[in-house]
């Protein structure tokens, strides 16, 4: 049953769109009402509401209709559910385990590597068909979509100098609970993440100056 339930939130979060609305519930941190979505989001509310029904079906968002003191129509919101606790043979045991077997320097760089090329994977599922015409200079919409869709919370800031240099605080980290106890391979993951994110934009970024932790939560980095 257990794998069965976690199966069908894989399903669920598949979709892109359905990611979004995840994505954007669970950065908001209070109930979302579907006029907030299609306003943010850019989206139709009749491509919204099937999709909210296919989360609130995961059990991974909660909808409760509130009527205001106001003439009109209840307004509907939408909440990240609580996640149910996981038992000790969950994920967490799984990447304490994985972590384990990373012992030296060459396994980190080899951790490093693999990190690249889902980076790459990550920017490389936003990229115009081939017979478009891709946007001009760089593309912060694929990459924030990018860095979303692996865990990161990122804030974007243009850099004057060098040109089209850009500073990235990231106020999440999809490995920050084994960062503690294993904080040089998270940091390698978490670098060769960006890394491959970067080299897969067209034109290509590079990092210039790569501080984990620069704050209790946060991770800055500088690209160009």
């Amino acid at each position: 049953m257990a794998a069965a339930k976690t199966l069908d939130l894989h399903k669920a979060l598949a979709d892109d769109t359905r990611y979004r609305l995840y994505r954007y519930i669970g950065l908001a941190g209070r109930p979302v009402s579907v006029r907030e979505m299609t306003r943010r989001l850019s989206l139709h509310p009749n491509t919204l509401r099937p999709h909210l029904r296919r989360l609130e079906e995961a059990g991974l968002v909660a909808r409760e209709v509130r009527r205001s003191a106001a003439v009109g129509r209840p307004q509907t919101l939408y909440t990240i559910k609580p996640a149910e606790a996981e038992s000790p043979g969950g994920y967490r045991l799984l990447a304490e385990m994985l972590c384990g077997l990373v012992r030296n320097k060459r396994q980190l760089d080899e951790a490093r590597e693999l990190a690249r090329q889902w980076g790459a994977y990550f920017v490389g599922q936003d990229r115009p068909k081939p017979a478009g015409r891709p946007p001009a200079g760089i593309n912060l919409a694929v990459l924030q979509e990018a860095m979303a869709k692996a865990g990161f919370d990122p804030r974007f800031r243009r850099i004057q100098s060098p040109k089209s240099a850009i500073e990235v605080t990231l106020r999440d980290c999809p490995f920050r609970d084994l960062a503690d106890e294993y904080r040089d391979l998270v940091c390698t993951l978490h670098l060769g993440l960006i890394e491959g994110m970067l080299a897969g934009l067209r034109p290509t970024l590079a990092i210039k100056e790569f501080e984990p932790f620069a704050e209790r939560t946060i991770c800055r980095v500088r690209a160009g």
